[in-house]
């Protein structure tokens, strides 16, 4: 991730931000969380380079099989946790894309204000 942010900086991309993918297992037993691979890693990095935290995405096989059937989780269980945080990382991904829109289009549109002017001689 530090590296994509860094291509991407240098490339003057626009980055919405940073979801965490396999983030977590949730145990079909108990329901707790089990962070496999650590936690809060995407956190850390969003915060060290101001980006937006998007969501978490959990580790889960149903995903993965839904997805080669093509049966997305969030259509054939809507209210798993899988599904909500889906929903929750898409929401914030729609979010940040109508934050950069604007700030992109108000760019533009004062560089067509200042190359339009005609300087007076």
């Amino acid at each position: 991730a530090v590296k994509a942010i860094g291509m991407f900086t240098k490339l003057n991309v626009p980055i919405l931000g940073v979801v965490e993918n396999m983030s977590y297992f949730i145990c079909p037993s108990c329901t707790e969380k089990h962070y496999i691979f650590g936690q809060g890693g995407a956190k850390k990095i969003s915060e060290e380079f101001k980006i937006p935290f998007l969501g978490e995405i959990p580790l889960n096989s149903g995903i993965m099989a839904g997805s080669d059937l093509g049966k997305p989780i969030i259509i054939t269980s809507p209210e798993s946790p899988s599904a909500v945080a889906f929903r929750t990382s898409a929401k914030n991904i729609a979010a940040q894309c109508s934050i950069i829109a604007a700030k992109l289009k108000s760019d533009m549109e004062s560089e067509n204000v200042s190359s339009s002017t005609v300087p007076t001689n």
